[in-house]
Formats: structure tokens, C-alpha cells, sequence
């Protein structure tokens, strides 16, 4: 029996983690087990019924590590931890977990609103979605608060206003901030909100129905035409929902897809029996079974202050599905439970998540297979040394020279790919210098390019030859080479080509003196100015950003006694100059570090003619 064999023979029936190791000791795949011996034999049995991409990990391991857990959830904790820390080849990685937007229901308050949030916490709010489409909930919410007189005023409004605001002379605001409703009236109105968002529009409107009757029978007939208008637009509404499932219970049905060594996961989100939609992952190269590739993303995807709906419907068992149920149950601090349907309507909506796993496959490798053509083309047009698919694109933005920054896209295989997004902040440079300003930009991130071995396959930047020779100029001065440089420039007024077939943006490389100039209705030139203006967008959105703080420091630097320290509570606690300006006495000595003295020096700053009192 040869050493590794008689390693996992030798392992601890016990939960843990444990470790594949190749020959160098690196450490190819991490795992958890509520029983660690026969959990890593289970690889080793059956080597027959194994696909290739499996086979070909297990060739490579040379050791098998192990630790032992007291219980299988910390072994969970800790193989996650394990994960983030070593980045195992062969583990799933999930790059893109941002958080979908979802409505928070503020129950822990007299007067509840609704808001947008993105982070779930646990508190006595109600939360509902997500909304894969930030679009859809702003037309959600307009709805509802259309359908509902339900307040909108921030917080520090609500508690300092003096008289109600236009909403309530519209009709959308019922005024509990001027005592115009009480707070047991204002519930019944939340509950009503609530109602609709969990999808029980026939109580609703059986609800509404008896109010309607009860306020003509007292012959209030203008209050009787608006409930009565109310409940048109809900069965408006009713009718355009697309209901799947008549079990109105929070779920998701993760769909699934293997072809060759790609997996896609495809979730779909189905709340009070209604689909909101889904969203498609790949993961290429998985050469774990389906039913680890399937925990692994539960894992990843759940985690803390995503919204995690009541069942989650998987198409197979994974391993210790008891462990990731109470792992879920404490992060929501409710009951979720794992499903496998084997039949009915659940069947039904797990062969549906299925069919979109399969096409969101299809329109990926369709749309891989075009941008692959694409850059071909562009490698061709622009006579550029290789196939660049990996494009990195820099852009300044400053107000005459002030609050100058520097911004970095990439796109990789000719879309954006947002976690190499970087900013830069000029350090070196003063007065409005562009090309110095590009010069420190470009050191900056192809010094550490060097340092990570990390450079792209073509350079573009925002403007015409002299930029160009800024980029050449740090190049030879680090010694790159191998990686393309283009500019993209807009032709000046009056300058454009006459030609109606010819675009006005010109294209320069080094050691070619004349510009590129393609087709107006190039690809090639619409991928380049998609580029371009990405890198433009998210230098001016950032340039705002560092200008807003500028502007608003230099407004509370002038109160007197007012601190660094206090400023940047002041900041963190209201958000913005507005609000701090806005806030009565008392929310101001809320703050943190603000005792009344300074309260009372913010406060009089802000309204002098009133005084602190």
C-alpha cells in the first residue's frame, strides 16, 4: 500500500478540514468534513465514474492534511477562512458577490418608512427582495408610495420638521411628522404596505373593499373615491405580476448546468409566489463533484448582510446539508431550510432555474465567442503585437488643477472587470499638468505591475500624442516591455474628416506617424470609445466625490471648536453638510464626542438667528 493510501486509511473520523497538497507542498483544494476519513476516500474510491478534470486533480496530490474540529459548523468557519487565506487552484471562488438592493420596512420606529438598503442586519425591520434590478425597486417603491401615504422624509427631517412638507398637501403623506395622523392609524397603513410586498394583495384588497364600504356608509364619499382608486391600481398591478408558485414562502431555486469543465449556477428569487428575477455565475475549470461545487457556492453566496429567503430549492443533496441549514438559520436568525424537490410545483420551478442556467450558458459563450472575434479585429486594424485581453485605460480628471485624481479600468476579453477598477489620488503634482499628472498615474500602477507581474496586453489612454509620449517615456523607464500603448483622441472642430464614412476620433501608436481613423461604425472604435469613456466616468465620479469633501470639510473648519475628530463624526453620523445643517439641538448632541457646548457652537453656526434655543 503505497504512503498516501495509508495516510487516508489513517485519518481521524472526526468533522474537520482537510488539505490536498501537490508534490512542492502547495496547497491544491481545501475541504470540510463531518467525517474527515470517509469523506477523503470517497475521492479515492470509484476512480472510474470520476470525470477527467477530477481525475486530473487527484493525480496531482501528493499529501493530505488534515485539522480536526470540535464540531462540523466550526469546521464550516474555518475552511472558509482557510479558503480566503491560500486561494486553492481547484476551489470555487465566487469574485462577484455584490449585494442586490432590497426595501427595508423600518418597523422599530413610531413612524416606519421604507428605504433602500443593501445590507440586511438583524433588527426589528423587515426586509424584502432582492431586486435584481435597481430600476425595477425605484419603480417598486414610486408605486407604493404612490398607493400608500407613507412618510419619505430622512430621519433628522422627520424630527425637526415644523410643518408638513408638499407630500402631505399631495395626498401621498398622511403627516405624522406635524401630529396630522396618530401612531395607531399609521400602522394600519404599514400593515397594508406590508401586505402588498409579501404578496397577500387578495386580503389587501379584501381589506380595502370593507373600508371603502364602511366610509360611504358614513357618506365620506371623497374618501371612499380614493380607496376606491387604490384598489384599481393594486389589481393593476395584480395582473401584470407573474405568478410561479401559489407556496407565497421568501425562496430561492438554484439552478444548475454543467457542460464540459464550466458550471453555471443560476438562482432565481421568488418572493410571496412571484418571480422577481435571477442572476447567472460561471465558474470555469470546476473540477469538484457537483454536489461540492453546489455547497461551495451556498456558502459564498449566504453570507453576512445578504438577504436569505425562508427554503432554499437545490437540485441534488450536498454534503452535511444539516450544518449549512443551521449556519444559515444563525446568520438570518430565522428558519431556513434546504430542499431537494423531488416532484410538484417545486420540481417545476427547480427545472425552470435549470432551463435559465442552460441559456444564460449559451448567451455567454455566444457573447465570448463574438468579443474573441472582436479583439482579433482590433489586434489586426491597429497592427498591435498580440491579442489584447487584458485592456487597462486611464483617464484624469481635475477642476484647474484642483482635487486632481487619476482613474484605471480594465477589461478583460472585452468587458469590464470592476475588481482591478483602480483610483489615484495625485500626490506629486500641482496646478493644472495633465501630462505630469498622467506621468504619476502611470508610474505608480506599472511599478507595482512589475513588482505583482501583473501587465496587461494593451495600454489605452485619453487623449493624443502627448499622452502617448508620457506612457513611452515611463515604460523605457521601467524597462517594459511586450504590452501595446494607443491614445484616443476626438479631432478638433472643423478638423473631422470630410469623408462621410470616416470617424472624427483618431488613433495613435508609437513609431507610426499617422493616426488610425476607422469607420464610424466600427465595433472595433465602439469598443474603444466604451473603453474610454468608462475610464472617463469613473474619474469624474470619483473626482466629485474627493471635491464634495473637500467642500464640505472646509465648511465645518469654519465653526469654532469644532475639531478634525468632531468634523469627521459630524460627517459620519448625518452624512452631509445638508443634514448637519438641518439638525435640531438635540440630534447634534447625539453624536458621538458632541456634548451641548458643541453642539450649541454647530447649531448657532447654522442658525444664527435663532439661537441655541
Amino acid at each position: 500500500m503505497d504512503p498516501l493510501n495509508q495516510k487516508i486509511n489513517h485519518l481521524p473520523a472526526a468533522p474537520g478540514v482537510y488539505f490536498f497538497k501537490d508534490p512542492k507542498g502547495t496547497i491544491l483544494y481545501v475541504g470540510k468534513a463531518g467525517n474527515l476519513r470517509h469523506r477523503v476516500h470517497s475521492y479515492f474510491q470509484r476512480a472510474g465514474e470520476k470525470d477527467a478534470k477530477t481525475l486530473a486533480l487527484l493525480d496531482r496530490v501528493a499529501d493530505i492534511e488534515t485539522i480536526v474540529t470540535n464540531t462540523e459548523k466550526e469546521a464550516l468557519i474555518l475552511e472558509d477562512h482557510l479558503v480566503k487565506e491560500h486561494h486553492p487552484r481547484y476551489n470555487v471562488k465566487l469574485r462577484d458577490d455584490k449585494r442586490y438592493p432590497c426595501l427595508k420596512l423600518s418597523m422599530e420606529e413610531a413612524f416606519p418608512t421604507l428605504k433602500i438598503v443593501r445590507r440586511i442586519e438583524k433588527d426589528r425591520s423587515l426586509y424584502f427582495g432582492p431586486y435584481p434590478s435597481a430600476t425595477s425597486l425605484r419603480e417598486t417603491l414610486k408605486l407604493i408610495r404612490r398607493l400608500f401615504p407613507i412618510r419619505t422624509c430622512l430621519d433628522t427631517k422627520f424630527s425637526s420638521r415644523l410643518r408638513p412638507c408638499i407630500n402631505y398637501e399631495m395626498g401621498r403623506c398622511a403627516g405624522p411628522c406635524c401630529e396630522r395622523i396618530d401612531s395607531a392609524r399609521y400602522r394600519e397603513i404599514i400593515r397594508q404596505v406590508k401586505m402588498f410586498l409579501e404578496g397577500r394583495n387578495k386580503d389587501l384588497l379584501e381589506d380595502l373593499r370593507r373600508r371603502m364600504e364602511k366610509e360611504s356608509e358614513a357618506l365620506h364619499f371623497e374618501a371612499a373615491a380614493r380607496i376606491r382608486d387604490q384598489i384599481k391600481h393594486i389589481e393593476y398591478v395584480i395582473e401584470k405580476q407573474k405568478v410561479v408558485s401559489r407556496d407565497f414562502t421568501d425562496q430561492d431555486v438554484i439552478g444548475f448546468h454543467r457542460r464540459n469543465h464550466t458550471v453555471v449556477i443560476h438562482p432565481l428569487f421568488i418572493r410571496g409566489g412571484k418571480l422577481l428575477g435571477g442572476r447567472g455565475f460561471t465558474f470555469s475549470g470546476a473540477a469538484l463533484p457537483d454536489e461540492e461545487v453546489l455547497s461551495s457556492f451556498i456558502r459564498q453566496y449566504y453570507h453576512e448582510g445578504k438577504f436569505i429567503p425562508d427554503q432554499i430549492l437545490i437540485p441534488k443533496p450536498i454534503p452535511e446539508p444539516h450544518v449549512t441549514e443551521e449556519w444559515l438559520t444563525e446568520l438570518r436568525g430565522k428558519k431556513v431550510r434546504l430542499l431537494v424537490p423531488r416532484k410538484g410545483e417545486r420540481k417545476h420551478l427547480l427545472q425552470l432555474a435549470h432551463e435559465n442556467a442552460e441559456r444564460y450558458h449559451i448567451a455567454k459563450t455566444d457573447l465570448e465567442r463574438d468579443q474573441a472575434k472582436l479583439l482579433d479585429a482590433l489586434k489586426e486594424q491597429l497592427r498591435l503585437g498580440k491579442i489584447p485581453r487584458r485592456i487597462e485605460a486611464f483617464d484624469i480628471s481635475n477642476l484647474q488643477g484642483g482635487y486632481a485624481v487619476g482613474s484605471m479600468v480594465s477589461f478583460e476579453g472585452g468587458q469590464p472587470d470592476k475588481d482591478r477598477y483602480r483610483h489615484f489620488k495625485i500626490r506629486t503634482v500641482e496646478g493644472a499638468d495633465d501630462y505630469g499628472m498622467m506621468y504619476e498615474v502611470l508610474l505608480r500602477r506599472y511599478r507595482r505591475a512589475l513588482e505583482e507581474d501583473d501587465l496587461p496586453d494593451l495600454v489605452l489612454l485619453d487623449g493624443g500624442k502627448g499622452q502617448l509620449n508620457v506612457a513611452q517615456e515611463v515604460f523605457k523607464e521601467l524597462g517594459i516591455q511586450g504590452v501595446d500603448l494607443i491614445s484616443l483622441a476626438k479631432a478638433r472642430a472643423g478638423k473631422e474628416s470630410s469623408g462621410p464614412e470616416k470617424s472624427g476620433e483618431k488613433i495613435f501608436r508609437p513609431q507610426i506617424k499617422e493616426p488610425f481613423q476607422l469607420m464610424r461604425n466600427s465595433p472595433v472604435l465602439h469598443l474603444l470609445d466604451r473603453i474610454r469613456d468608462e475610464a472617463h466616468r469613473f474619474a469624474i465620479t470619483y473626482h466629485k466625490k474627493v471635491r464634495k469633501r473637500g467642500t464640505l470639510r472646509s465648511v465645518l473648519e469654519e465653526i469654532p471648536g469644532i475639531g478634525i475628530s468632531r468634523q469627521r463624526d459630524l460627517l459620519n453620523y448625518f452624512g452631509s453638510v445638508e443634514k448637519i445643517q438641518e439638525a435640531a439641538l438635540e440630534s447634534l448632541m447625539s453624536v458621538p464626542k458632541m456634548d451641548l457646548k458643541s453642539s450649541r457652537q454647530v447649531y448657532e453656526f447654522f442658525h444664527p438667528d435663532r439661537g441655541s434655543s
